[in-house]
């Protein structure tokens, strides 16, 4: 009896190894993970996700640093909870290098990505450290502030 218990252990996970490889084998799942992985690679400086108000929000960039070469800045809103949004975002310096803070939008449930280029942040050939505060509102109502969610600051350097 112990030698089929074995020999039928043995069986199951030799066969759930060969699941898994033609799981990650085939055209479709491969193309998932790929996906998947391309999307976790994305996320750069965050936030995290975090509740304030009943609203669990995150806000996060495409990268930790910006350097030589690079031209814009992709800084993405999500949100999980039920409901539109309205939210502010505020880039800035606390270097005082520069900064934008005119990004007003509505988020429901799906995330909403926004290009800065670095060029409305910076002069040519200089740099500065930045961060962004997320700055969520009822939904068509600037008025009832719901929470701030901020990123920590990440250097940016433009040469071109």
């Amino acid at each position: 009896m112990k030698k089929y218990i074995v020999s039928l252990l043995s069986a199951a996970l030799i066969s759930g190894a060969f699941s898994a490889v033609s799981f990650a084998d085939s055209p479709t799942n491969s193309t998932r993970l790929e996906s998947l992985a391309n999307f976790t690679q994305s996320i750069g400086a965050t936030s995290g996700w975090q509740t304030k108000n009943n609203i669990r929000a995150r806000v996060y960039t495409d990268a930790t640093s910006y350097g030589p070469g690079s031209r814009n800045i992709n800084v993405t809103v999500e949100k999980s909870t039920v409901g539109a949004a309205s939210y502010q975002i505020y880039v800035t310096s606390p270097t005082g290098t520069g900064g934008i803070n005119d990004i007003y939008g509505t988020i429901g449930s799906s995330p909403i990505t926004h290009t800065i280029p670095i060029s409305s942040l910076l002069p040519i050939n200089e740099q500065g450290t930045f961060t962004v505060m997320l700055k969520v509102y009822q939904y068509a109502n600037y008025d009832v502030w719901l929470g701030d969610w901020e990123i920590p600051s990440f250097p940016v350097i433009r040469t071109n």
